[in-house]
Formats: C-alpha cells, structure tokens, sequence
C-alpha cells in the first residue's frame, strides 16, 4: 500500500482487486485490519471502499438470474479475456489462475450490471440512503510510549500523584502510571463512549469519535486540555486558575461551569453549548464572544454566531438520549453513525436527508432498534443486509 499507483483508487477497481474479494468471502481479522488502514488512509477512499462493499454485497452469484443479453456479455468478456491471458508469456500475478481469471472477470461484470441498474433505479428520485456497519475498533488512553487498551463503559479518574485508576463495569479497578513530561492521550473511536475525571476533579464525557489531550496533572497558571470531537465538561470551580479548552482553533475559558463542545475535525461547523455558569470563546482569527446559560455559538470559518436554545437537544448524548427538533435527517444519520460505527452514504442535497425530524431517540445497545425508531420519526423504512444498511422513503 506504499505505492500509490497501486492503491485501487475507485469502486471499480476496489471490486476487482484480490485481497478485497478474499477479505468480503473469508473476513480474517488480518484482512480486516488491512482494509480498515486503506478506509481511514483517504476520505475519497473511504467513500469509495463503501461503495465497493455495497456492490458486492449486493451481488449473490448463487441466484442470481441474469437477461440472455447479459448472458451473451459475459459469455463474450471471458472467452476475451482468457485469450488475452493465454497470450501473455508470464502468469498475471494478481489473478493468479484461469479459474481466478474467471471469477474476477464474471464479478466484474456482474458488478457492472449491478451498477447500470442502480443508476437506473435510484437516479431519478434520490430517496434512497445507504449504510454500512464499519469495522470496531478499541479505546487506548496512550501515555508516552504506553497504550493501555480500555473497555466500554470505563470510567478513569487522575489523582493528584500522577496515576489514573481505572475501573470497568464490573467495578474492578487497577492503576497505571502517567507519563511525567508528556501530554496524555484518550481516544474513543466511533461507536464507543468514555468518562474521565481530571486531577482537579473536573468531570468529562467523551462522545464517539473523539480524541482528548491531556496532563496528568494540571501545573502554572492555567489548566489545559485539547480535544478533537464532542465532550461534555462540569469544570470544577477555581477562580485562581482558569480553565482552557483548546478545540480546532477555538478556545474556551472558563472557571467553573458546565458546557457541550463539539468540534470534530472533520466537520466545518463548531459549537459550544453553555449549561451553567460562563466562559469566554475566542477563535483563531481573533473573535471573541461571552456565554450565558442556555446559549449556543456556532463556529463557521470567519463566523460566529449566538442563539437561545434548549441544552437538552446538546447535552443528553451522555445520558443515552438524542433529542431532535426539527432536525434534519443528514444530521440525525451523522449522530446515529458516530454512535453505533455506522457510515451513511448519501448527498445532503437528497430530499429524504433534508427532511426534518422531532421527537427522542434512546439509545440502546441494539442498532435495529434505533434505526426502528429512526424510521418512525422519519417515515421512512429501513432493512438490513449484513453490514449494508438501506434506508428508503416510505410509500404513501
């Protein structure tokens, strides 16, 4: 995968390459790994690796019954491409084979057909959304060259000598050393959660898909922290020493107080909630604005904006529940897919994902049940196929 002129660069050639074909029949943890890395490399990638697993999973050889002119293209493709391959004087190494040649050639051009139909189907009403259930993965908080794999549900408290005590859901606890000089690392993949207590006995809760740095104790005139996602602080109160959060060139002062972040990288839209209390938010290019309770400030480039809202809306992910108000759905699906690992495959600009929803949605351990529960808040139908979720608008 280091040389990116071999790197498949689109569905297709996903679709024809190999070790994919051999990863989506077998599922090795080797395989898996593997194409996890080649997900996360390129975002354009990622998009397309979900295209690919689409199409193939869509595809079963065993019943699948193709027209007589699809027959006859078949027929016609294979007999080519074995002839080209008894020309050539070395065995192509990624097929390996005739019956390899075969089973590559007869995939690509049910993949082909499958295609031209999907165009054919969904193309003219764009009310179709697509998912796929992505590979998990763990929760490490990483000190120095330490990484420490964690469980759902573990809550880490810091104390004041440097140790962080870590105690699962069954209650058994164990301690672990922090690094000395360097910043400490929590990182809580999509569809995991976590909870952390700072020295200072600053309370955090770590949404999916989050990364926070942070010390092992807090030293000098101000406490500081970075993240890279969602968290919900109850800072605990010290005039003396203010608290910073630094988010993706926002930063947040507070003393004590209780607010929402979130700032993922990968989203262009910032926001902080304010619960209790009050905090300063300052940008990178110099934007200043003062909180109250019960404010939000959205972060949009060189834009800052402040509004009233309901905290509940923001706040209660931690409890378990997502609450909408006239949300859209694209905004529905992209918290359903933090949360459970699940990616959505479909343009904002689709009808079905700017239609607005309100109502609660409890998040259980159970995906069916939620995206039960999506569909009812959005009227829409849903099925699953394995890992391919399909959501379509539901008939009148």
């Amino acid at each position: 995968m280091n040389n990116r002129n071999q790197i498949p660069q689109n569905a297709k050639e996903i679709l024809l390459n190999e070790e994919f074909i051999r990863w989506r029949i077998f599922r090795t943890k080797e395989s898996t790994n593997y194409w996890e890395n080649f997900r996360k490399s390129d975002p354009q990638l990622e998009s397309e690796l979900l295209k690919a697993i689409r199409l193939f999973d869509a595809v079963q050889l065993n019943r699948f019954i193709l027209p007589s002119t699809d027959k006859q293209e078949i027929y016609r493709s294979i007999l080519n491409q074995a002839t080209r391959h008894k020309r050539r004087k070395k065995v192509m190494l990624w097929a390996g084979s005739s019956a390899a040649l075969f089973l590559i050639a007869l995939l690509s051009l049910l993949f082909t057909i499958q295609i031209k139909r999907e165009q054919s189907i969904h193309a003219p009403n764009h009310e179709s959304i697509l998912g796929a259930t992505l590979p998990s993965e763990e929760i490490y908080l990483i000190s120095g060259d330490k990484m420490t794999q964690l469980a759902q549900n573990t809550h880490i408290a810091l104390t004041k000598e440097g140790k962080a005590v870590i105690t699962d859901s069954s209650s058994h606890a164990r301690e672990l050393l922090l690094a000395d000089t360097d910043l400490n690392k929590l990182v809580v993949p999509k569809g995991k959660r976590s909870n952390l207590t700072l020295a200072d006995g600053t309370e955090l809760w770590l949404n999916s898909g989050t990364e926070l740095e942070f010390p092992r104790t807090f030293a000098g005139k101000r406490r500081e922290i970075r993240v890279d996602g969602e968290i919900y602080l109850d800072v605990a109160h010290n005039p003396e020493i203010p608290f910073v959060v630094h988010a993706q060139e926002v930063d947040i002062i507070v003393q004590g107080t209780a607010f929402n972040i979130t700032a993922y990288s990968e989203d262009t839209r910032k926001s902080v909630v304010l619960v209790e209390g009050k905090v300063r938010v300052e940008t990178g290019n110099k934007l200043t604005a003062e909180m109250l309770p019960n404010e939000k400030i959205d972060i949009v480039g060189n834009n800052l904006s402040k509004k009233m809202v309901d905290v509940t809306e923001y706040i209660s992910w931690k409890n378990g529940v997502l609450v909408f108000n006239s949300t859209p759905m694209s905004e529905i699906l992209k918290k359903v897919g933090r949360y459970y690992n699940v990616q959505f495959d479909g343009s904002t600009d689709q009808r079905l994902n700017k239609q607005t929803c309100t109502g609660k949605l409890f998040l259980s351990n159970n995906l069916d049940s939620v995206m039960t529960s999506v569909s009812i808040l959005s009227s829409t139908v849903y099925h699953r196929e394995g890992e391919i979720i399909h959501i379509n608008k539901k008939n009148p």
